[in-house]
């Protein structure tokens, strides 16, 4: 059975391969794999942290709680389909969200995919809510809320693979997305925000311990409640290395409104994995974070990470990385965020 790029890319930063234990054949062409996260969070200010989590001072059982299903279906040589729900953060468990849901077509060096698909422009774009994915309890909100947490589009992309030695790889992969609306929920006000067109570019480099990733992205679309027709440009870069036990990242997120980058590292000790990340946002948010963390991996579809965040502002009443300025709810600028969290796959 031939994977699709995402569960090769999963099953790749997971450190397992495609006879492990994550995944359910259903038949001999059939894929079903699911993921999880949740957590026991609190901060120490009153005012909602994050973006579709709204972490505060009360103990929450439930902020970073996520579930996703994910089908694969190789239809024939070349063909296949791949449709993946989640329960987001932000959603009830009652009403889902059909994050992709995509036909794509293999033809010697190139793939073409029509649909529903993820935005391609971060490192773990792909797998943005496999918790199990990725170090962190949650990937830096500095740069991966800069787009106001969108994950998707509707529409189609191309992809070219180049093979530039046995170790190194290149894809260049550009996207087209057509009207759709999309809403967030920020500061007791939902936000709209309809589409005119998305188009965009990615560049990955994949060598044998290490990989780089630049995108691009362009997008018209009117915001409501307050009717304004609007373009914006986003700019991406990211890197990650490994060396023996050492796991380096480091990415930067730019547009018209704001600049935002972090970096992390980390160290793996067996099953544990100590890291540090520092993040910076400027302009539309201002504000400096830090970030302890230690993972442990219980087993290799199940881990599990404690994690100590602070918050600095720059400017005293800047949004920073909450949902509202801090001065609606006469609180201080700065937070502590302490987080437990769980994250599995199957």
């Amino acid at each position: 059975m031939l994977l699709n790029r995402q569960n090769s890319i999963l099953l790749l930063s997971l450190g397992i391969t495609a006879n492990a234990e994550a995944g359910i054949d259903l038949t001999d062409n059939i894929l079903l794999s699911g993921f999880g996260s949740t957590s026991i969070s609190k901060t120490d200010n009153k005012t909602p942290l994050f973006i579709s989590r709204e972490i505060s001072d009360e103990i929450c059982y439930d902020c970073d709680t996520l579930f996703g299903l994910q089908l694969d279906i190789d239809i024939f040589e070349g063909v296949n389909a791949s449709a993946q729900v989640v329960k987001r953060t932000q959603d009830d468990w009652s009403d889902p969200e059909l994050e992709w849901a995509y036909l794509g077509y293999e033809f010697a060096d190139f793939e073409v995919r029509a649909g529903r698909l993820r935005l391609p422009l971060f490192l773990v774009s792909e797998f943005y809510y496999v918790g199990q994915a990725y170090t962190w309890a949650r990937p830096p909100e500095e740069v991966y809320d800069a787009i106001l947490g969108f994950t998707s589009y509707d529409g189609i992309s191309l992809a070219w693979q180049y093979e530039i030695s046995d170790e190194i790889s290149l894809t260049i992969s550009p996207y087209y997305g057509f009207e759709r609306l999309n809403e967030v929920e920020l500061g007791g006000t939902l936000l709209q925000f309809d589409t005119d067109y998305i188009t965009g570019l990615y560049i990955d480099l994949i060598g044998f311990n290490y990989r780089i990733h630049t995108g691009f992205m362009q997008s018209q679309y009117i915001q409501r409640p307050s009717p304004t027709t609007d373009k914006l440009n986003v700019y991406t870069v990211g890197a990650e290395y490994s060396l023996d036990a050492w796991q380096w990242m480091a990415e930067l997120e730019y547009d018209e409104l704001q600049i935002n980058w972090y970096a992390s590292v980390g160290y793996a000790l067996d099953d544990f994995t100590p890291y540090l990340v520092y993040a910076e946002s400027h302009e539309l948010r201002e504000s400096q974070g830090v970030t302890l963390g230690l993972r442990y991996d219980a087993t290799s579809t199940l881990s599990l990470n404690l994690e100590m965040q602070s918050i600095f502002s720059h400017e005293p009443g800047n949004r920073a990385q909450f949902v509202t300025s801090p001065l609606v709810y006469a609180e201080k600028d700065d937070v502590d965020l302490l987080s437990l969290t769980v994250n599995f796959v199957f």
